[in-house]
C-alpha cells in the first residue's frame, strides 16, 4: 500500500471570492512590490510603507474572506501604525517602547478580529497570545515603573513554563 497521495486524490482547496485566488495573489503581489518600490523612489513615502502594505492585504482579505492574507495585514498594520506613532513623535521619547509593543499588540488583536470574518471562520486564539504578551509589555512601558517590565517579563516566563509542565503531565492518550 502506497502512502503517497496523488494530486488527483486530495481534496480540491476553492476560496469562494470576487476575484479568482490566483489573480488576486498575483494582483496583491505587484501592488506590495510597488508599494515597497515606491519607498526608494518617492521621498517621504517609506514610513507609510507597512501601512500601505497592510491595506493592499486588507482588501485582499475583503475580496476573499481569506485568513491567509489577514495575518500579514494585522501584523503589518500594527507594524506600521508604530512607526507612524513614532516618526510622528506626538509624544514623549520615553513612551516610544510602550507605542511599539502597543501597536503590535494591536496588530495581533486585528488578526483574531478579522479570522472571526474569514471564510471558514478561524476561532483559534493563537494571536491572543502575543497580543496579550505585547500588550502587557507596552503597559508596563508606559507605567513609567522601573522594574515594570522585569516583573512582566517574569510572569510570562513563568505562565510559560507552567503550560509547559501541564502539557507534560496531561495524559489524554495522545501523544502527537
Amino acid at each position: 500500500m502506497s502512502v503517497a497521495t496523488s494530486a488527483s486524490t486530495r481534496p480540491a482547496r476553492h476560496v469562494e471570492g470576487i476575484v479568482p485566488e490566483r489573480t488576486l495573489l498575483g494582483i496583491t503581489l505587484v501592488a506590495i512590490g510597488l508599494i515597497v518600490a515606491a519607498g526608494f523612489f518617492i521621498e517621504g513615502v517609506s514610513q507609510y510603507t507597512l501601512v500601505a502594505v497592510s491595506l493592499t492585504l486588507l482588501a485582499s482579505f475583503a475580496l476573499s474572506r481569506e485568513y491567509g492574507y489577514a495575518i500579514p495585514a494585522g501584523i503589518t498594520g500594527g507594524l506600521g501604525t508604530a512607526v507612524l506613532l513614532i516618526a510622528d513623535q506626538t509624544f514623549a521619547a520615553q513612551y516610544t517602547p510602550a507605542v511599539f509593543f502597543l501597536s503590535l499588540a494591536g496588530g495581533f488583536l486585528a488578526v483574531w478580529i478579522l479570522g472571526l470574518g474569514a471564510d471558514p471562520r478561524e476561532r483559534h486564539p493563537w494571536p491572543l497570545v502575543p497580543a496579550i504578551i505585547l500588550g502587557a509589555i507596552g503597559l508596563a512601558f508606559a507605567s513609567g515603573q522601573p522594574g515594570a517590565v522585569d516583573w512582566v517579563r517574569v510572569a510570562i516566563a513563568a505562565v510559560i513554563v507552567i503550560a509547559g509542565v501541564g502539557m507534560l503531565l496531561r495524559r489524554d492518550g495522545h501523544d502527537a
